[in-house]
Parts: structure tokens; C-alpha cells; sequence
């Protein structure tokens, strides 16, 4: 087996860290304010309440979330970050950034495609001549079917008769 080299260790450490979808999401809406279970619940779109509990929970074993539970009626649970998980932001507001700029960069080549298209739409289109359509010749005509049909019956076989395996 081949050794890893320390850049790609420290890589494989920080995907076990943060990897996937949802953490780097879940990291996000943590530092903006959303520390309740069910508001990042309505807030994440596309996840269910098992994953958000998976995730939840293995941030807080890695140290990136902290978990306080008061003891209340009903029970409230709050997550914040820690200072390993506030160490990560930059990393989370990186990766924002680049996906903003893909989708504006996205959005300007829809938009000159989109232009393109109305453009070649506008042009006036040049008259060729049009082939002459020939009359398709005529399908032959179908039998009708007799409603009172006599239905076949499947052949009998003995009971004690046994039959070949293939």
C-alpha cells in the first residue's frame, strides 16, 4: 500500500471534519444565528430530521459544535461553535463565495445564450422551397373482431404426470 503523503493526510482529515453535504451547511446556518434543532430543521432545505441529528452529532463529537441542554420543560437544546469550529468559517465563507461566483458566472452565460437564441429567432428565416407532400397510400382495412369470440382453454395436464425441467 502506498504512503500518503502529509498534504493529502491533512486533506483526508479536514473531508472527515466538514466532508459531505450537510456540515458545511449546517456550519453556516450555525454561525448566522440558527442554533435550534427545528429552526435549522426549516431552514436546511432537502434535509430530513435523522440526517440533521447524524450531522449534529458528529460535529459535536469533532469538536466543532458545542451542545447545551437546559433543563426545561419542554427540554431546549442550543448548538454553537466552538473555537475549532470558528477556525473552520473562513473555509465555509470560501467555499460561499466560489459557489456564488459559479452562479453568476452561470447566470451571464444563460443570459447571453438566452440573448443569442431571441436574436437568431428575430432574423427573418430564408424561404426555400417546400417539398411536394405525396399522398400516403391507404392502410388496409382490419377484419372486426367477433364479440362473442370463443375463448381457448389451457391444455389439462394430469396430477400425477410429472413434467420435464429444463
Amino acid at each position: 500500500m502506498a504512503k500518503q503523503n502529509i498534504e493529502t493526510q491533512a486533506l483526508d482529515y479536514g473531508m472527515e471534519m466538514i466532508g459531505g453535504k450537510w456540515k458545511p451547511i449546517i456550519l453556516y446556518h450555525v454561525n448566522k444565528g440558527t442554533n435550534r434543532f427545528n429552526k435549522l430543521f426549516s431552514e436546511i432545505e432537502g434535509i430530513n430530521r435523522q440526517m440533521l441529528s447524524k450531522q449534529l452529532k458528529s460535529l459535536e463529537r469533532s469538536g466543532i459544535l458545542d451542545r447545551t441542554l437546559y433543563g426545561e420543560i419542554p427540554p431546549r437544546v442550543e448548538y454553537t461553535l466552538t473555537s475549532l469550529g470558528k477556525s473552520l468559517l473562513p473555509v465555509v465563507e470560501a467555499i460561499t463565495q466560489w459557489g456564488q461566483n459559479q452562479l453568476a458566472e452561470t447566470v451571464v452565460i444563460s443570459e447571453v445564450v438566452e440573448v443569442n437564441t431571441i436574436s437568431e429567432i428575430n432574423e427573418e428565416p430564408e424561404i426555400t422551397e417546400v417539398p411536394e407532400v405525396k399522398e400516403a397510400p391507404k392502410a388496409k382495412e382490419t377484419p372486426k373482431i367477433k364479440k362473442d369470440a370463443e375463448e381457448k382453454e389451457a391444455p389439462k395436464v394430469p396430477q400425477n404426470q410429472q413434467l420435464p425441467l429444463f
